[in-house]
């Protein structure tokens, strides 16, 4: 029997070619999983709590998530200077001050929603400084950390109002650290836009 030289020559490249293709392709996977997994390890606190075990669990896992924005929110807010606190990078959008500021004010919208209150007076404080812009922001933190500390998990379904759209209690806890996450984003970008890192938080 008889054999055809190219066609073994065939059979012999094809292999250590489909060979090379896949180490192209896992070994920049196996980078990018190890890189991940390095990462998670680098920003995961080893003091993260654990809602699970809390008497309002599904409420604790919510507060946890907003007390994590806030940190993050909080040290960016003292870290730009005064100077930059007026900074935007295109007139179309609003200055970082103003950023914090919008925080602050959901946030009091929103926690008071949640509480059936009014918003507070609070909102009518003096907000032309840095001292001034924080203390406000802090101000509203603490609003909403008693809004969440008062809740329970049995009430997560009662009815509320967002904005005119018939919801509950639930939806409006959540957008509380919704709205923080998109915000700091924003915030994290003034920040490095102006050669200041981000202190980051606990994940």
């Amino acid at each position: 029997m008889q054999y055809n030289s190219k066609k073994v020559e065939t059979w012999r490249i094809v292999p250590r070619l489909m060979f090379r293709s896949l180490a192209r392709v896992v070994a920049p996977v196996s980078v990018s999983v190890s890189m991940l997994a390095s990462l998670a390890n680098a920003q995961i606190s080893p003091d993260l709590p654990n809602p699970s075990t809390a008497p309002n669990p599904l409420t604790t896992t919510l507060s946890i998530f907003r007390s994590n924005m806030q940190d993050k929110i909080m040290k960016a807010a003292d870290m730009m200077p005064e100077s930059k606190y007026s900074y935007g990078p295109t007139k179309d959008v609003r200055s970082f001050g103003e950023i914090v500021t919008h925080v602050a004010d959901i946030s009091y919208i929103l926690c008071a929603n949640a509480k059936g209150e009014n918003p507070p007076h609070a909102m009518a404080a003096a907000k032309s400084t840095k001292a001034e812009t924080m203390a406000y922001l802090k101000g509203a933190f603490a609003y909403c950390d008693g809004a969440y500390s008062g809740f329970t998990d049995a009430h997560l379904n009662d009815p509320a109002d967002f904005f005119g759209f018939k919801t509950n209690k639930m939806f409006i806890l959540t957008q509380v650290g919704n709205h923080d996450a998109l915000h700091y984003g924003n915030l994290v970008t003034y920040l490095r836009l102006n050669d200041l890192v981000p202190s980051g938080g606990w994940f």
